[in-house]
């Protein structure tokens, strides 16, 4: 006889959920370990009231038919929206349309910047033929030969040192071919109607993560919050979980989308030290984003809004106004704005108090020619495991780590974005759950091939 299947989850985000849903689909009950006080990981949304944030400005898109099926089963139609995505980057006090314009940018800036922006453009792309190596290795070698030096360092280089905290230089370009898109010189007539359109649900990305967990709960399956994991034992019988109460809990198998970092080092016994040292360069971002209501209606056409400037310390900032009008009390018609810092832990800006981060945030609000006496309302929200960072040795060391853990705990499952340690997508995130959950029943995939498509540009399908 087979013994009992009781595979343990650690952490309630996104992969997290949806392996719980995977498995309690094939018949098999887990149990769910969330760190934090909430389900979603980044994809939550805070409330305060009848006010709502999303931390990270989340689309819901994907070219996958089981990605869109689960969304579809957790969510009635009536609590979906199609939003039309614009985003804009604020240069020179213009709102440039982002993606990039060719005709935007020949004229928007002004004649000089747009006969220097398409003469280090052609530069660019002539210096590349001639090339016997045509990968760029870093983001800034890959941001000049896609954009030309101008229009690269108008555009992006101070938006990426503010955003990753780091030298262009010192950035691998892996991630750059899926999120930046290519400037686009077609005619503003041959444009399509529907670019970029996607779904978002009416209250926030935390509505479909908090129906994950009510899904669970109605099928038996425990969700514990403020569990907090401090080591991860195997032996012959199994998987042993320690959190830090005390507590422990014991299962056949690990899904854990607990930053990679954190699961090699709380692995026990300690795994080798060359492990241990690829581990410990990977590091993450933390994003603080700041909800600001103002009394005051502004015009602002966009969903994003790119500050790539240094006369701005927030990285970018959302209209929650384009995302749903949800997010905000019924009938209030202000300007509901979510500002995005951008910091590592333990720097002074994560370090600073709330009221040290008023004050950021009320220059930035000055800059834009808001006056802080419109303000009616601030919510702060912190994610310090947020966005991996991508420096050169990143891919290196993950494969070392991702191939140690094949070969000496086949039932340990590393999913979504901080437990492979990638930029991925909510879809790519539940992908590699759902391939997972697939390996763990005895099927022949590798959830580390989701997401490796460089010609992969965050559209998909879009049906109810």
């Amino acid at each position: 006889m087979n013994a009992p299947r009781q595979p343990l989850i650690i952490g309630a985000g996104p992969a997290g959920l949806t392996a719980a849903l995977e498995l309690v689909k094939r018949g098999v009950t887990p149990r769910v370990y969330e760190a934090t006080p909430h389900v979603g990981g980044l994809a939550r949304t805070p409330v305060d009231g009848d006010w709502r944030v999303d931390p990270g400005g989340h689309r819901f898109f994907t070219s996958n038919e089981k990605v869109l099926e689960l969304w579809n089963s957790l969510l009635p139609p009536d609590q979906w929206i199609s939003v039309p995505r614009r985003s804009a980057m604020l240069v020179a006090g213009e709102y440039v349309t982002y993606p990039l314009w060719g005709r935007d940018l020949l004229i928007q800036l002004g004649v000089r910047s747009g006969v220097r922006g398409a003469g280090s453009l052609l530069w660019s792309r002539f210096r590349r033929n001639f090339r016997l190596d045509d990968r760029s290795e870093t983001f800034q070698e890959w941001g000049v030969d896609e954009f030309g030096r101008h229009w690269y360092d108008l555009f992006f280089d101070g938006y990426v040192r503010k955003t990753w905290l780091a030298d262009p230089n010192h950035l691998a370009s892996d991630w750059a071919n899926q999120r930046i898109k290519p400037i686009d010189w077609r005619r503003p007539g041959d444009r399509p109607a529907d670019l970029d359109v996607f779904r978002y649900p009416r209250l926030g990305p935390g509505q479909l993560w908090e129906a994950a967990a009510r899904a669970l709960a109605n099928a038996d399956v425990t969700v514990t919050l403020n569990a907090a994991v401090v080591a991860i034992r195997q032996d012959r019988r199994g998987w042993t979980v320690e959190f830090e109460d005390g507590q422990t809990a014991s299962g056949d198998a690990v899904f854990a989308s607990t930053p990679l970092r954190l699961l090699i080092n709380s692995l026990e016994p300690q795994p080798p030290k060359h492990i241990r040292a690829f581990a410990d360069t990977l590091r993450h971002r933390c994003v603080i984003t700041v909800g600001v209501a103002l009394q005051k209606r502004y015009d602002i056409p966009f969903n994003w809004v790119y500050t790539p400037g240094e006369e701005f310390r927030v990285g970018r900032i959302q209209n929650y106004g384009r995302w749903s009008p949800a997010l905000a009390p019924e009938n209030w018609n202000g300007t509901h704005l979510g500002l995005e810092y951008f910091t590592l832990p333990h720097d002074d800006l994560w370090e600073a108090s709330d009221e040290t981060l008023g004050h950021i945030v009320e220059q930035d609000l000055g800059t834009l020619g808001v006056d802080h006496s419109e303000i009616e309302h601030v919510m702060v929200v912190r994610s310090q495991f947020a966005y991996p960072i991508y420096d050169p040795g990143r891919e290196r060391n993950v494969a070392r780590i991702r191939d140690y853990l094949k070969q000496n705990f086949p039932t340990m499952h590393p999913i979504g974005r901080n437990g492979m340690h990638r930029y991925d997508n909510q879809d790519h995130a539940m992908l590699s759950a759902m391939h997972s959950v697939a390996r763990y029943f005895g099927e022949n995939i590798d959830p580390w091939q989701v997401n490796t498509d460089l010609g992969y540009h965050e559209a998909g399908l879009l049906r109810n």
